[in-house]
């Protein structure tokens, strides 16, 4: 039989399996929940990663204790060399026949495989939020990705947190509002199902679920289109943060990726980002701030946003084939196309 490559795309909230042949060809799919080992534990993580594989096989009309060539899994969470090989020596003992070779990256590393073999910048906001630059020889440097205690700042998470804290902070009479929050409080309560900010505690802390925290993004979102002022404010902070994300990171690029005919690719990941045009006005301001600063004035002259069009299980399934001696032929002008794109004199 002819190889079978395994893709994950592991997320905080939901989770996806490709099958691919060796020519690129998707042979089965299959959906799951949360994949962060950091968040569930290492035995449910492996759980949900092995049901998952073994619907695809199924779909694929695959046997499923045939184990696949390999299994290259782009995991948020995924960074930690100590931990990935404790990932990959439980996932072998406890399920021998799901694949031959094992292959665990980054969920941004693996999205950038997915749109591209000549590197770029990777802004994740979903859940967290993360952002690494690839450059074109492979060397990589990274800005936060350090969960919501230490980070996440623009993800769905930081969203809704800011929001729920800038009400806490003018009930307390602590910090002034930058804008009403009658409407903020109110989808809080509606969406917690609370009357208070008591009632708030035990989602905070007892039963704090990150996922459920972050899905109150969702309502911030509805609230900043219907035009509430507090609302666009939270979303406008957030574009101004994953900006200075990029920021961050720049000077590490290499001239061949900051001067292409596009400006720096940008790769965009992650549901916030369906509201690119409430973040859109802080993002551009504090790049467009960036390009005028004394480390990149003469550098960068210009930026494309770009989206997923296939799921990051692809490109953890062709780096998961290199890493085992193989290849998965890659169509990136189809998994990934431009949704916006700036230079410093023209804009669109």
């Amino acid at each position: 039989m002819a190889s079978v490559f395994g893709g994950i795309e592991g997320g905080g909230t939901h989770s996806k399996a490709v099958l691919l042949s060796g020519d690129g060809k998707v042979l089965g799919e299959a959906v799951g929940p949360c994949t962060n080992h950091w968040l569930i534990g290492v035995d449910k993580c492996l759980e949900t990663i092995n049901e998952m594989v073994q619907k695809a096989k199924i779909a694929a009309g695959l046997d499923p204790n045939t184990p696949l060539r390999c299994l290259g899994m782009s995991l948020s969470g995924g960074e930690q060399k100590e931990a990935i090989d404790n990932l990959i020596a439980v996932m072998k003992e406890r399920f021998p026949h799901l694949s031959e070779h094992y292959f665990i990256t980054t969920d941004a590393i693996g999205a950038m495989a997915t749109a591209s073999d000549r590197g770029g910048v990777v802004l994740i906001s979903g859940t967290g939020s993360n952002c690494k630059l690839v450059n074109p020889d492979g060397s990589q440097i990274g800005c936060g990705g350090w969960g919501h205690l230490m980070g996440d700042e623009g993800s769905a998470f930081w969203i809704s947190h800011l929001a729920v804290k800038t009400v806490f902070d003018a009930k307390d009479n602590l910090v002034a509002p930058p804008h009403d929050i009658t409407h903020v409080r109110k989808a809080m309560e509606e969406y917690f199902q609370v009357s208070d900010l008591m009632g708030m505690l035990p989602h905070l802390y007892r039963n704090f679920k990150k996922s459920f925290f972050a899905g109150f993004c969702k309502k911030l979102a509805d609230g900043a289109e219907a035009g509430d002022a507090l609302c666009q404010h939270v979303f406008a902070e957030a574009g101004r943060v994953l900006a200075k994300h990029v920021v961050a990171v720049l000077p590490a690029a290499q001239e061949p990726l900051i001067s292409g005919e596009l400006g720096v690719p940008i790769l965009c990941v992650g549901s916030v980002w369906k509201s690119w045009s409430l973040l859109k006005p802080g993002f551009t301001e504090v790049l467009d701030k960036a390009a005028a600063s004394d480390v990149l004035k003469g550098r960068f002259h210009g930026y494309s946003l770009l989206i997923l069009q296939q799921s990051s299980a692809l490109g953890g399934a062709c780096l998961g084939a290199q890493r085992s001696g193989s290849s998965v032929n890659m169509d990136y002008g189809a998994n990934a196309k431009i949704f916006y794109q700036h230079s410093f004199s023209t804009s669109q």
